[in-house]
Formats: structure tokens, C-alpha cells, sequence
């Protein structure tokens, strides 16, 4: 099997699976997925991938998405889908696996980015959503959004490997939830770059579900186009600064961040005032340190 397949099962299985070990029912895994369209893609993919178990479904209950779910429940088979997933598995799910079968999995070395990528295309098809809100001052526009959401005592290391990956994005949490027995963190992407470029390297991994869900969003940002900066009823269009000096006659000196490797702002400052703030504080400086200045 394809390296890269395998990557992307584990990261699914990071998403959406578990594994445990109980009197009653012996070694087990298992997979949740809903779907009102039948068996869904990613459950096959994931069973094609790791060679066993069974699936199951639909379970109905009003109100909900028909569930379906994969499941092992021999030994044999559990020890071979943790082995399959192994060397790109996240902590907790590793954790699992050691529980219930009573042993680690041996491992060469680390994974290289590629397949890490594949990785986490499984964990948004898992975990993830792309998807679009009502823009909260433009009518008519829609603010972007990917996220990646999970639970634990602490920040999961799985959503802090996510986000070193793409490399853009914000970790938030915990939150509590409804329903849910741990606290809630969830991995962000809001700005537009980043919602861009997260669907751009993850897109050649996602399943069928999650490259819709990113399709939308993508053509919605298109059709739209380009927001301008600010709120037009805040004065982002203004032609003179607040003293009166107008930007089309005067010097203007772009932002430049003092700090270390931040890129300029699309901003800019009225010279004239800046000139007259700087004489100012020089002349305030020379009278703090000349008091008989002030006499004379």
C-alpha cells in the first residue's frame, strides 16, 4: 500500500477513531462516520487501505445523518491496522493502541513532510470542515474558514502537528461542549491567505465530502472577489489626516514594523504630523534636561 494512503488512514484515524480493550468484547477499533447518501467514501478508503474489518450501517435515529461505522474486533486485525498506521499516528491514539494490545509498534526513523501532508488530510477528513459565514460588515460576503476541532485535558498534540505543518492558522480552546466528556480545542484558519494555501497543500489528500466543502468555499471567495480593507464608514477612504493635512500634497512614509521579520503594512502615516510629533518631543526632552531653559 502507497505510503501516503497509509498516512492519510492514520490521520483519519486520529480524527474519528478509537481502540480499547474490555472484558466483554476483547481488543477492538473502531470508526463513526454520518452520511444520508450511503456508506461514505472515507470509511472504504480507510478499510481498502488497512486490508480488514468490517462495515456497518446505516443506523437511523430520527432527526440524525444515517450512521455508518467501521470496526475490528479480532486481535489479529487490530494489531495489523495499528502496525499499518503506526509510524504517522498521533500520541493519544498510539496510547490506545498500547492499551489494548499491550505493546508498541516498531517504527524507522521520521516521516518526511509529504507523507506527514497526507497525514493531515486525513485529519480534516475526520475532524475538519471548510466552510463560509456572513461577513459581519460587507453585505453579501462571506468570511472563510478550516478548522480541525478536538478533545483533551490539554492542547492535543495532533492539532499543534497540524498547524506546524501548514504552517498558518491558530490553536483555541479549551471550550466546553455540550456532550462532550473533555475539553474542546480547535486548530483555525481565518485569514484569507491562510484558508487558501491550508486548502491548497492539503487538497491532494482530502476525500470527496471535504474537497466539496473546500470547492465552495474557494468559488465563493472568487465570485465575490477582493474585499477592501477596513469599512468604508469608518473612513478607510480618507484623503486627509486627522490635522487637516491632505495625503495627496504631503509626504507619505509607509509602515515599517520594528519587529523582527514582520512585513509592512498597507498603511501609511502623514509626514507633517510625524515631523511636528518629533520636534515636539525633542523640544520636551531638551527642557527636562535644561530646567533653567525654562526661566529665561
Amino acid at each position: 500500500m502507497d505510503r501516503h494512503e497509509s498516512a492519510w488512514a492514520a490521520g483519519f484515524f486520529d480524527g474519528e477513531g478509537w481502540s480499547a480493550k474490555n472484558k466483554t468484547r476483547g481488543v477492538q477499533a473502531r470508526i463513526n462516520q454520518s452520511d444520508n447518501d450511503g456508506v461514505p467514501d472515507v470509511l472504504l478508503r480507510f478499510q481498502r487501505v488497512v486490508g480488514c474489518g468490517r462495515l456497518h450501517g446505516p443506523v437511523r435515529e430520527e432527526g440524525r445523518q444515517d450512521l455508518y461505522y467501521w470496526d475490528a474486533t479480532s486481535r489479529g486485525d487490530v494489531e495489523a491496522v495499528a502496525k499499518a498506521i503506526w509510524p504517522w499516528l498521533g500520541d493519544v491514539k498510539r496510547s490506545e493502541f498500547v492499551t489494548a494490545l499491550g505493546h508498541a509498534m516498531s517504527e524507522a526513523g521520521a516521516p518526511p513532510r509529504n507523507e506527514l501532508l497526507a497525514w493531515a488530510g486525513g485529519l480534516l477528513d475526520g475532524e475538519g470542515c471548510a466552510s463560509l459565514s456572513r461577513h459581519r460588515t460587507h453585505d453579501g460576503h462571506f468570511s472563510p474558514e478550516v478548522s480541525v476541532t478536538q478533545s483533551g485535558d490539554a492542547c492535543p498534540q495532533v492539532l499543534e502537528r497540524l498547524r506546524d505543518l501548514v504552517g498558518c492558522g491558530r490553536i483555541y480552546g479549551p471550550y466546553t461542549q455540550e456532550g462532550a466528556t473533555l475539553p474542546v480545542f480547535r486548530w483555525k484558519a481565518a485569514a484569507l491567505s491562510d484558508v487558501e494555501y491550508s486548502l491548497y497543500v492539503l487538497a491532494p489528500w482530502i476525500g470527496r465530502v471535504k474537497r466539496e466543502q473546500a470547492r465552495t468555499v474557494l468559488r465563493a471567495l472568487v465570485e465575490q472577489g477582493r474585499l477592501p480593507r477596513g469599512n468604508p464608514a469608518w473612513g478607510n477612504r480618507k484623503t486627509h489626516c486627522v490635522n487637516g493635512h491632505e495625503y495627496a500634497t504631503a509626504r507619505l512614509r509607509p509602515y515599517i514594523s520594528r519587529g523582527r521579520a514582520v512585513p509592512q503594512r498597507e498603511n501609511h502615516s502623514c509626514l507633517v504630523c510625524l515631523r511636528d510629533y518629533a520636534r515636539e518631543q525633542r523640544r520636551i526632552k531638551r527642557s527636562a534636561a535644561n530646567p533653567d531653559r525654562r526661566l529665561n
